[in-house]
């Protein structure tokens, strides 16, 4: 859909849809990571950490970026996280300044378990989610 069109109440009605579920499923995650023990802010964390794609983990900053969130924030959530024994700071050898993030064992344990069952949420909403995108695609 050209953005020089005009918008319809239909149209809004469907983007209505889809923010609609977009939060229900941020909902249904929020309550996942409660029930594991952590914040949602700290789930998200783990998930950085985790699906970093550099094996020495990410610093500070990167995870920031990430959870688009200020350093100083990040410091704290890392500092909660860290004490719940879920993740660990590890310096860099190369560069002997930059900290790095680990998950432990018990944080792999933990985002192993939010991990599959969000895929397997996600699973069940790919049909809907996938008819409320063709329904923006056709109009």
């Amino acid at each position: 859909m050209s953005t020089a069109q005009p918008l319809t109440t239909s149209d809004y009605a469907r983007l209505l849809v889809v923010r609609t579920r977009l939060r229900a499923f941020e909902q249904w995650s929020a309550r996942q990571a409660l029930d594991h023990g952590l914040t949602n802010a700290q789930h998200q964390l783990m998930l950085v950490v985790g699906g970093y794609a550099d094996r020495g983990g990410p610093t500070i900053g990167q995870a920031a970026s990430y959870l688009m969130i200020s350093h100083t924030t990040a410091v704290e959530l890392i500092d909660r996280t860290q004490r719940q024994g879920l993740i660990s700071r590890t310096g860099n050898p190369e560069a002997h300044d930059t900290l790095r993030l680990a998950l432990t064992i018990d944080g792999h344990t933990r985002l192993r378990e939010l991990s599959a069952a969000h895929i397997s949420e996600l699973a069940r909403l790919q049909p809907m989610i996938d008819a409320l995108i063709n329904d923006l695609d056709a109009n």
